[in-house]
């Protein structure tokens, strides 16, 4: 579990620095990007310990699912607001729950309250009196980004291939993917200037590389269900580090979410 929570401190964080800069940045250019330059930090590892012949169709699927719930999320803020986009994405851990119980998986209640409760926290900390924004199809990329979400924890659930090599792999089905895209948008790829390739090199090692690595390490024994809700712990920490580095007050019903959030991780605890 805890691999899975610095990561979500680690997705925190790097919202805290760098989101106005993610906004400032093309979806057609800051996804390719993203999964180029984190498949070419990781490449050295795929090629030092390829991953096990057994488990190279699964990869794919997490490779599939991680493109997806990358590209969806980022389509999904740009269509409504980074708050929409985050909780929708969010719902992975509602989803998964349902999967579990629509295959006959007894879960206690306790953990059915848990994941109620997170997700009601989730919507007190991220959305707000505000609520949801955005039209039919910002919604319908953040539904996608979840559903993605929640299959890229279920894939990458049990793999025996090492977390990184497994994540330098998924990242290269992403650029193989995208890089179609890149390649049409080149100009605007040329037009970037120095704040936003700085965000740019933020996001691919301390918001990719890194986070999505250790996500990967604790979901190898963590079930893909409490991987995801743990993972819930990012809009908490952002909250908090928004606090002192961009200078925004924490609100009383942010407060009262996070706490939700972190009682909702308590009750599925192993």
């Amino acid at each position: 579990m805890i691999p899975v929570a610095l990561a979500a401190l680690l997705w925190g964080l790097g919202g805290a620095l760098a989101g106005r800069f993610m906004r400032e940045i093309p979806p057609e250019v800051l996804i390719p990007l993203r999964f180029l330059l984190s498949f070419l930090l990781l490449l050295p590892l795929v090629l030092a310990r390829p991953p096990h012949p057994d488990e190279r169709r699964r990869l794919l699927g997490v490779g599939l699912a991680l493109s997806g719930a990358q590209a969806f999320y980022y389509l999904a803020i740009h269509a409504t607001t980074v708050a929409t986009g985050i909780f929708l994405q969010y719902l992975a851990p509602s989803l998964l729950t349902l999967y579990a119980l629509l295959k006959g998986e007894r879960l206690p209640g306790r953990a059915l309250f848990g994941v109620g409760l997170a997700l009601l926290g989730a919507y007190l900390l991220v959305v707000g009196p505000e609520g949801l924004r955005g039209g039919a199809l910002g919604v319908a990329y953040g539904l996608l980004s979840a559903v993605s979400f929640a299959a890229y924890a279920a894939f990458a659930h049990g793999l025996r291939t090492p977390a990184f090599v497994a994540l330098g792999v998924a990242t290269g089905v992403g650029a193989l993917l995208s890089l179609p895209v890149l390649g049409l948008h080149g100009e605007k790829v040329l037009a970037l200037g120095p704040a936003q390739w700085g965000a740019v090199a933020y996001l691919v090692t301390l918001g990719t590389v890194v986070p999505f690595g250790l996500f990967l390490l604790g979901v190898r024994t963590l079930p893909a269900r409490t991987a995801t809700l743990v993972a819930m712990l990012e809009p908490l920490s952002g909250a908090l580090f928004a606090w002192p580095l961009a200078g925004e007050p924490l609100r009383p019903e942010a407060l009262l979410g996070g706490g939700m959030i972190l009682g909702g991780v308590w009750l599925n605890r192993r």
